[in-house]
């Protein structure tokens, strides 16, 4: 059979409509409309004059309607390109805070009582009796041991006789001068019964003048007398004060407490030889806790008497005790290893807990935070959410619609954990607290807030 001079192209048409709505990428558009324009073009479905008063003509609509629609999806494919959905930053928000800031020294140093002091030996003595416990609290006045010198104990002896001699040399010498008292007495009588005997005639001159001189012999041997017994006098004082000093350094062997105390520490036990100055015991008034810390010279600098502190128990989860600084040293000591190579200069500091803890073990070691300023209730963001900008300080919040705005601030206290806002954010405010480096933000940028309320 011939074949048809007017073949049907419907099923080519209908095919591509088959395909589903052209896509919107021009150059699938042109793929898609391939196969119709080939078979337009297809010479074997044409006769022979069809071929001819057609073609051109034909040719001429399809690549009309070809350029059309490539045109109309181009630009379909641009809109498109131009419309579609770029990915929002991702950030990370959250909201100023009402917080207590502060600036503080921080350092370490080793609890004490107040008052804390080490008892030594007042001489070369021998530990007689220990009347005390650790950790036994005793009054003052209280005689916690009991030593023995036996170098004083003799002095004491012969201190004691060397008074009895001397009270039996003053007892004599009192007599004697009773003796010569009385024999200046008789002298007297005499010499007055020679004088009227003289004026009477019956003794001679020379015999009155025997009786005056044996007078005064007698007053000058009475004033030698008076004079020995007031050596005496004198020399029993003398052994006296030397008698009270013997028994004050005894009784200084006697050790006592000095005020209400605990006992800390116990260094001997009866029947211990101790030198002069050695360490006995220690004490300390268990009404007063204090801590003996030190300070790098640049942090001396910055603390004063009365500020606050916080003293806690080196470790997890420690509870802090509150005091304020009682003493700074005048001046800094460097701990040097004498080869060279001295350590840093210290700064001595001393602070007393408000109250008494009752747990803190004396000599433990502890963590000290001297505040140097406090800010309570203070609305504050960390460090890293502000900016700086040609001397301004900003932050970026997160609108309503999830736009980015610049917002001016007001700083004060800055501390290391954060700054305290005193004027442009409040509490409610989204504030963008960390931004992906390579990707800046501009005001009205939209960004993604994960997990923001």
């Amino acid at each position: 059979m011939p074949p048809d001079p007017h073949p049907d192209t419907s099923t080519h048409v209908s095919a591509s409509a088959d395909a589903g709505p052209p896509p919107s990428d021009p150059l699938a558009l042109a793929e898609t409309l391939k196969p119709l324009s080939s078979g337009l073009f297809d010479d074997d479905l044409l006769d022979d004059g069809a071929r001819a008063n057609s073609r051109p003509g034909l040719r001429w609509i399809v690549a009309s309607g070809l350029v059309l629609v490539l045109g109309v999806g181009g630009w379909l494919g641009y809109r498109t390109w131009q419309s579609r959905s770029v990915d929002p930053v991702v950030v990370t928000t959250g909201t100023p805070s009402r917080d207590t800031l502060e600036n503080r020294v921080d350092a370490s140093g080793v609890m004490s009582l107040g008052n804390q002091q080490v008892l030594k030996a007042p001489g070369d003595v021998t530990v007689e009796a220990v009347l005390v416990e650790e950790r036994q609290r005793v009054e003052r006045g209280t005689v916690l041991l009991r030593l023995r010198d036996r170098n004083l104990e003799q002095e004491l002896d012969e201190a004691q006789i060397q008074t009895e001699i001397l009270r039996l040399q003053r007892q004599r010498n009192a007599e004697v001068l009773q003796d010569h008292q009385r024999t200046v007495q008789r002298a007297e009588e005499r010499l007055s019964e020679s004088r009227s005997l003289v004026d009477q005639g019956f003794i001679s001159e020379d015999d009155y003048n025997q009786d005056r001189d044996a007078l005064e012999t007698a007053q000058s041997e009475l004033r030698g007398a008076e004079v020995e017994l007031q050596r005496s006098e004198l020399e029993i004082r003398q052994n006296q004060a030397k008698l009270t000093n013997v028994r004050a350094r005894i009784a200084d062997n006697a050790i006592v407490a000095p005020f209400d105390a605990v006992v800390l520490n116990i260094d001997v036990q009866p029947g211990d030889g101790v030198q002069s100055e050695g360490t006995l015991l220690t004490i300390g008034d268990p009404n007063q806790e204090v801590v003996l810390f030190d300070l790098m010279t640049l942090d001396a600098n910055k603390v004063s008497v009365n500020m606050p502190v916080r003293v806690s128990v080196i470790g997890p989860n420690p509870e802090n005790y509150t005091g304020r600084v009682i003493s700074i040293a005048p001046q800094a000591i460097s701990d040097s290893d004498g080869e060279g190579g001295g350590s840093q200069a210290m700064v001595k500091a001393i602070a007393q807990l408000d109250r008494p803890s009752g747990v803190l073990i004396s000599g433990s070691s502890v963590s000290v935070e001297v505040i140097l300023v406090q800010r309570e209730n203070a609305l504050a963001l960390p460090a890293n959410a502000l900016h700086q900008e040609g001397g301004e300080t900003y932050a970026w919040v997160v609108d309503s619609d999830s736009r980015v705005q610049k917002r001016t601030v007001t700083t004060g206290l800055d501390t290391l954990d954060a700054v305290e806002i005193v004027s442009g954010l409040e509490e409610t405010d989204l504030v963008i607290l960390a931004i992906p480096p390579d990707q800046p933000l501009t005001e009205g940028m939209v960004v993604e807030t994960p997990g923001a309320p």
